[in-house]
């Protein structure tokens, strides 16, 4: 039996908060049930099959064995979340006792749009912290308090808070192309010298966030910067998905359309927008830039996440190798053949991505990274 439709329209139906079509699921026996569980672990969408699961009629439902592992999948990530949004609010408090302004980026932000915001599967919890003086004052905290943390990087410094990951970020982002990083860096400056920021509510805890028409541009970068070097699961691209459906009305569409312009972005925008109009049943109407036509990368790239999984961790190629500059290697080979494949969807990130990658590691090991 073919998983795809079936694993697509339980999505679909639980993104758009609607019953998933019965007819589909008549005689789907145990082993495929089986299949889509699994496929939706790679995908980090567990608890949104559950739901679409949960809304099928008795005669089309899965097995009860197979309905409860889903409901307690679910469960599972109502509860990381719970402890997320804790953390959350525990480390806003504590930065606000020691004036380290900050903004938070995408992850619990994201699970705002979602039908059920508890049913987004949670992953870090990163926070801008764009006062410069603020970073380096955070930073001297985490290392003076020797919470567990990784090596900093040139765009954050991660940590361990209780149950929590932490990223402290210098910079909202970082693009391969220089030119890039200039013009977004001006564009958040802009933004906090303005204080434009938007509030919204996560749990008890009232949090800032990027103005949504920028940050409805930034979850899409972010996403495509992850895809252009591994690859993306559907969790990435439902987050963008249902930002736009959710807000279209405050997005403005010449300026949106300026702004994927601006960094050479529209035709991979456009591209995953028909994906989510062919793949997931996305009204052409939630997209604030013209769709243009569709182009042989549509189904490729559909392929690419379907095979990749969680941010390109299952994608069958990306093997685990032994020692540091092995392993370097191999993902460097990996990046390299996906320009070929990609290069034409957004020539002035992936394109160039071989040798930024290896400009930037001749740097990281200059200074013994």
């Amino acid at each position: 039996m073919n998983l795809r439709p079936l694993f697509l329209e339980l999505l679909s139906a639980a993104i758009w908060n609607r019953p998933a079509e019965a007819a589909l699921f008549d005689g789907v026996d145990s082993e495929t049930w089986k299949a889509l569980v699994r496929h939706a672990h790679v995908q980090r969408v567990s608890a949104l099959i559950a739901d679409g699961a949960a809304s099928l009629p008795p005669g089309s439902a899965p097995p009860k064995a197979i309905a409860i592992s889903l409901l307690l999948a679910a469960e599972k990530i109502e509860e990381a979340n719970r402890s997320l949004n804790k953390s959350l609010a525990d480390i806003s408090h504590e930065y606000a006792s020691r004036d380290f302004l900050f903004l938070l980026l995408k992850g619990q932000g994201n699970a705002l749009y979602y039908p059920k915001p508890l049913h987004r599967t949670p992953g870090d919890l990163d926070l801008f912290l764009y006062r410069e003086e603020d970073y380096r004052r955070a930073k001297k905290w985490v290392f003076e308090q020797g919470y567990p943390r990784e090596s900093e990087n040139m765009q954050h410094l991660a940590f361990d808070w209780g149950n929590a990951h932490i990223e402290n970020h210098r910079y909202v982002t970082y693009f391969t192309n220089e030119k890039y990083n200039k013009h977004f860096g001006l564009l958040v400056k802009r933004i906090v010298d303005n204080g434009d920021f938007e509030t919204v509510q996560i749990g008890e805890t009232a949090i800032q966030v990027l103005p949504v028409e920028f940050n409805a541009f930034y979850v899409f970068e972010h996403l495509f910067g992850h895809f252009i070097h591994t690859g993306i699961g559907l969790r990435q691209v439902c987050d963008w998905l249902l930002i736009l459906s959710a807000r279209r009305s405050e997005i403005e569409e010449k300026r949106f359309t300026a702004l994927a312009q601006q960094f050479g972005l529209l035709t991979a925008m456009q591209t995953l927008a028909h994906v989510c109009i062919r793949y997931l049943g996305a009204k052409p109407e939630i997209f604030p830039f013209p769709l243009g036509m569709e182009n042989r990368y549509r189904d490729l790239l559909m392929e690419d996440i379907l095979r990749a999984g969680h941010f390109g961790f299952y994608r069958p190629e990306v093997k685990k190798t032994k020692g540091k500059w092995s392993g370097r290697w191999h993902r460097y080979k990996h990046s390299v053949k996906r320009t070929f494949v990609f290069g034409g969807l957004a020539p002035s990130h992936i394109r160039i991505l071989p040798f930024t990658k290896l400009i930037l590691r001749i740097k990281l090991s200059l200074k013994g990274g």
